[in-house]
């Protein structure tokens, strides 16, 4: 993607219809009603797709600030600690993880949380594992204060609190692509130009169960090719098809199947598998097959994407998901969150957590560095060039073939 940028407009919190802003740092939407899930809480069936051996937990209900009693699952599984300095993997440790399933609990006092992670303790677990943690909150008060947590677990936030980004779905995208600058608007034309002069340039809207097969097959031959899969066995090609397939026949059934195909020439791009729930569409998984990453294949769909929900003004978000540098040039809106670690305190689980902290650190470091010398996106791009030149090969001859 080009580095220019759209002029800067400072990002908001998130105004949901129907729903009141919570007091607090990041002024976000207090929490779901019965029409309106709650914003920043993606669907987990996509993490249930893999063949790995798992264990479904679930606590007694832990009464909520609304008077509600909230029944929290877990999902307790074996699973990789990847730790990474940039790309490259210096180590990696399996590790018996309970990974929270759905949205944050919310609870009024620190007893009802006392008695959730006390029960996750009688668990054979060497970690706890919080994918979004509002610091406004009284959950991260207790996960950073409470005595029970001190005493039985080492607390790791990597980075802090970040913005979690989304788009507002509001008005035209003519007006929206007005955010950006008039260089960075003539970039985007000019890569979808690029594409267009490689081949007939579609994009397919993927809503029902008919159409399954067929998008599953084009995500699967391109995820298969990414570095995500083969370096650290992440997105489509890492999940059972039989069941990714089962779980979008469902949401096909429900009316919240929403995904996107972009082909050049006949030949897939790249692809979102999404799921529209009421007011929020999620992108579940996203990929691009590296020898079109040049031609700017990810941006194009993310933009036709864009323009095809416009059209329609039927979410009322986008929901981008966790902090990723490039993502704050799209979004509108954001609000804070922390990943969260609970590593038990135990030999294994620390040693674990310290080499998995350090890499963490030292690749903070190492890009700050890279930063300010000016080297890092040619770094970046240096390392990734092999990907995309093998890539490339392929897609190329696939495209002449079709």
């Amino acid at each position: 993607m080009s580095r220019d940028v759209f002029s800067r407009v400072p990002l908001k919190s998130p105004a949901v219809p129907t729903q009141r802003r919570a007091a607090g740092k990041c002024d976000v939407p207090s929490g779901a009603t019965k029409t309106e899930p709650s914003i920043g809480c993606p669907p987990d069936w996509f993490e249930h797709c893999c063949e790995r051996a798992r264990e479904n937990v679930e606590i007694d209900p832990l009464r909520s600030g609304k008077g509600t009693n909230t029944l929290v699952r877990f999902e307790l599984a074996t699973r990789p600690l990847f730790c990474q300095l940039g790309d490259w993997v210096v180590a990696q440790f399996p590790m018996r993880v309970a990974r929270l399933l759905g949205c944050t609990p919310e609870a009024p006092e620190e007893e009802s949380y006392d008695h959730l992670f006390a029960q996750l303790l009688s668990r054979k677990l060497d970690a706890i594992y919080l994918n979004s943690v509002r610091p406004e909150t009284l959950l991260w008060r207790y996960l950073r204060n409470s005595p029970l947590i001190q005493k039985a677990f080492h607390f790791y936030s990597p980075g802090g609190p970040l913005p979690h980004f989304l788009i507002h779905i509001s008005g035209s995208f003519d007006s929206y692509m007005k955010r950006f600058s008039p260089k960075t608007r003539k970039n985007r034309l000019r890569e979808i130009k690029i594409l267009q002069g490689l081949g007939d340039l579609k994009l397919i809207r993927v809503t029902e169960a008919s159409e399954i097969d067929a998008f599953l097959r084009a995500a699967y031959g391109i995820s298969q090719k990414t570095r995500q899969f083969k370096r650290f066995g992440w997105g489509v090609a890492a999940r059972d098809p039989r069941m990714v397939s089962s779980e979008m026949q469902r949401l096909a059934q429900q009316g919240w199947l929403r995904s996107y195909l972009l082909t050049c020439g006949n030949v897939p791009c790249s692809y979102i598998l999404g799921q529209q729930s009421e007011s929020t569409f999620y992108p579940v998984a996203a990929g691009v097959d590296p020898g079109w990453q040049d031609c700017s294949a990810g941006t194009v769909l993310l933009l036709r994407v864009l323009e095809d929900l416009f059209r329609e003004n039927s979410p009322v978000f986008y929901d981008l998901g966790p902090y990723v540098r490039h993502k704050q040039y799209f979004a509108t809106e954001s609000f804070l969150e922390a990943e969260v670690w609970l590593f038990r305190r135990r030999p294994y689980p620390l040693l674990a957590s310290c080499i998995y902290r350090a890499c963490n650190l030292a690749s903070l470091g190492g890009g700050a560095v890279l930063e300010r010398l000016g080297m890092k996106d040619r770094v970046t791009h240096f390392m990734r060039r092999m990907d995309r030149v093998a890539g490339r090969s392929g897609s190329r001859r696939a495209l002449r073939a079709a």
